[in-house]
């Protein structure tokens, strides 16, 4: 995973949550369970790509491209 990909992961991360508690302060509950939602597809995004890139490095060992 390269330095920018990281870097965009912890800004939507960090804008997701600063935004739930937003929500939740000014009592809008309706829009703080779709930041939630909102955050959970940023979880799931995160790992696909954490379990792809591990995919990827068995590919390359089985066919000898270390």
């Amino acid at each position: 995973m390269t330095r920018i990909t990281k870097f965009i992961y912890i800004m939507m991360f960090i804008i997701g949550i600063t935004t739930l508690i937003t929500r939740l302060i000014t009592k809008e509950y309706f829009r703080a369970s779709d930041e939630f939602a909102i955050l959970c597809w940023i979880g799931v995004a995160f790992m696909n790509e954490l379990r792809c890139i591990k995919l990827q490095k068995q590919i390359d060992k089985l066919n000898g491209n270390n």
